[in-house]
């Protein structure tokens, strides 16, 4: 149930305690140990896969660092024999060594592989698992395309570095570390010269990599905020061009979409320079080599082959020089994304029930509001020492004037939030002792605005009750007057409605959402009346459907439908957050108080001068 906008609005997440102008998702800034750990901790439920590809890769890795030895015995031997058929062994026991470890590095690409899209996919179903239950406080500051950036974009950032770099990184060190130790053994001058030139270019990529993970984050929150935009005006295509505003939403577009441009730009370009560095840094080791070892194979210090399997052994190297260099980069990408996914995660969820929590009680219906106070914010108090009681099987009626709070009721009544003190009974229990998801299953909603998923007719309707059989949804269908249009749509029941239901006009999708509410069959419904814009034929039969809902419940009605008043039996004014006076229509309207004001302010017509929804309870 939407609230309005007025000033009762929340401005503050009642769960992080931020103001709207905060974003709730932005909560790490450092590059610590303990963010790393936690971001590789996610692929912990496929450690086993992961380890059998590392030894893979181990085996691949032992196979790279024998090549040179195995060169440089086989050349030193040719030379020395001058016979034709030793290069050829040489060239053949070298293939034969790349075709095996090649074979074994695709065994391990398809285990990384496995592993990491379970990975993300587990990541991505955690993240929105975590998300649906979540307070809805936290989703007042939180735009549904922000969090879709992040369960695309940032889960996708990771799942390299879940898996493949963290296999690839005991592989690369390996390789690194076997390779200088092999360089020792071979030459340890040669090898210092390595070792200077690979500091030296390892130096310049900590000075990038701050800079890069910064780039990220920026590029990630601009995409958020670009997406959601996008989102919200696709959302409301109908207002847009109602208001011919394509060029003007166009052009807000381009420029946000401009700005991400430039940022990951920025850190495609830093990205860059990480394998440009990695590079220019491999042809000065390999210069170094050729420059230092040809003067020693001139001078007879060095052998041919011995030179032959440095170069080898310095390319060797060089390849998890730069796969390190890759990696790390990443590795910074990942920990800007992940900052905001955690950020998600650490959000807390709506609380536990508490110990000893009770089932819905199985009483007549009667509904008391107990010296309630509540704001949704510390400026702003909404409710303030509201007391109402609420007789079963009648139907009582609340008014008054916009951003008094009736709304708010519903809204704690479900147990969207909570009152700052005073409390809600149902048949005489506190709702906080009614188990949350028990409390919420008794309670039906038919929205004013009434949310439609983008599914078949049927399923909109089951989802009032998923276990219902056919025959039960057809039956709600005709209580609701659904059957009336259904058999008309192409594919009946069957027919694709559109996301929040398009194509069908305004009484239809009402009668939809009261269908659903009937399916369910709630001890308490929450009903919007929703007959004033619509036009005479479609409120008769949404009146209709609705006056079967409400028959022989406990009724709450939050309206400004005169009809729907009058025949109230109980109508309750609110005003300051507070009840101001309860009575009958005729009573109110002799006591010529602030009920009366109201009807005559809307010229006793059809319509009061008041906003609002409205709750139904049975």
């Amino acid at each position: 149930m939407a609230r309005r906008n007025s000033s009762s609005e929340p401005t503050t997440d009642q769960t992080t305690g931020q103001t709207s102008g905060e974003n709730p998702l932005d909560t790490y800034s450092k590059l610590s140990v303990s963010a790393v750990r936690r971001i590789y901790a996610l692929a912990t439920p496929y450690r086993a896969m992961l380890i059998v590809a590392g030894v893979l890769t181990l085996i691949s890795t032992g196979i790279s660092l024998a090549l040179p030895v195995a060169a440089r015995s086989a050349l030193d031997r040719t030379l020395q024999s001058h016979r034709i058929g030793d290069l050829d062994k040489l060239a053949v026991t070298l293939l034969v060594m790349v075709l095996f470890g090649s074979a074994i590095g695709y065994a391990q690409y398809l285990l990384v592989a496995y592993a990491g899209n379970r990975v993300v996919m587990e990541l991505r179903r955690k993240l929105f698992a975590h998300l649906l239950r979540l307070p809805v406080s936290y989703f007042d500051t939180t735009r549904s395309g922000d969090l879709a950036s992040r369960l695309a974009n940032d889960v996708t950032l990771l799942q390299t570095t879940l898996t493949d770099d963290l296999v690839r990184l005991v592989g690369n060190l390996v390789t690194l570390f076997g390779g200088i130790g092999l360089a020792l053994y071979l030459d340890f001058r040669l090898t210092l010269v390595v070792v200077a030139l690979l500091a030296g270019v390892t130096s310049l990529f900590v000075i990038f990599g701050k800079r890069l993970r910064k780039l990220t984050r920026q590029a990630l929150d601009a995409l958020s905020d670009t997406m959601g935009s996008m989102t919200e005006s696709l959302g409301n295509i109908r207002l847009v061009k109602a208001f011919a505003r394509e060029r003007y939403e166009e052009t807000k577009a381009g420029e946000r979409l401009e700005t991400v441009f430039k940022l990951s730009l920025r850190g495609s370009a830093m990205e860059g320079a990480f394998g440009t560095v990695a590079f220019a840094g491999f042809i000065l080791v390999l210069l170094g080599v050729v420059w230092y070892g040809g003067r020693a194979v001139l001078s007879g210090t060095l052998t041919a082959g011995s030179l032959l399997a440095f170069l080898m052994t310095v390319t060797i190297i060089s390849g998890p020089m730069g796969s390190l260099a890759t990696q790390f980069a990443r590795l910074q990408r990942a920990i800007g994304a992940s900052e905001r996914l955690f950020g998600i995660l650490d959000t807390p969820t709506e609380p536990e029930d508490k110990a000893g929590a009770q089932g819905f009680p199985e009483g007549a219906g009667e509904i008391e509001f107990r010296n309630l106070r509540f704001g949704y914010n510390d400026e702003v108090t909404v409710l303030n020492d509201l007391t109402l009681e609420v007789p079963a099987g009648k139907v009582t009626a609340l008014v008054g004037a916009s951003g008094e709070g009736k709304t708010t009721l519903t809204l704690l009544l479900y147990r969207f939030y909570e009152a700052q003190s005073g409390e809600i009974l149902i048949d005489g229990v506190p709702i906080s002792d009614i188990r949350r998801e028990e409390l919420r299953e008794r309670i039906g909603l038919v929205p004013q605005e009434p949310i439609l998923f983008n599914g078949t007719l049927r399923e909109n309707i089951l989802y009032g009750r998923l276990d219902a059989s056919e025959a039960e949804m057809l039956e709600a269908s005709r209580a609701a007057n659904v059957e009336e249009f259904a058999a008309k749509l192409p594919e009946g029941y069957g027919t694709m409605i559109g996301e929040r239901g398009v194509t069908l006009s305004g009484g239809q999708r009402q009668r939809v959402a009261i269908a659903r509410a009937i399916l369910k069959n709630p001890r308490i419904l929450a009903l919007d009346e929703a007959t004033s814009a619509l036009d005479t034929q479609s409120e008769a039969l949404v009146q209709e459907a609705l006056e079967r809902l409400m028959r022989g419940r406990t009724t709450l009605v939050i309206a400004h439908r005169l009809s729907t008043i009058m025949n109230a039996d109980k109508i309750a004014v609110i005003e300051g957050g507070q009840i101001a006076e309860t009575g009958t229509h005729d009573a109110l309207i002799r006591n010529g108080g602030k009920y009366a004001q109201l009807h005559r302010a809307g010229d006793g017509t059809r319509d009061l001068l008041i906003e609002e929804s409205a709750i139904v309870v049975g």
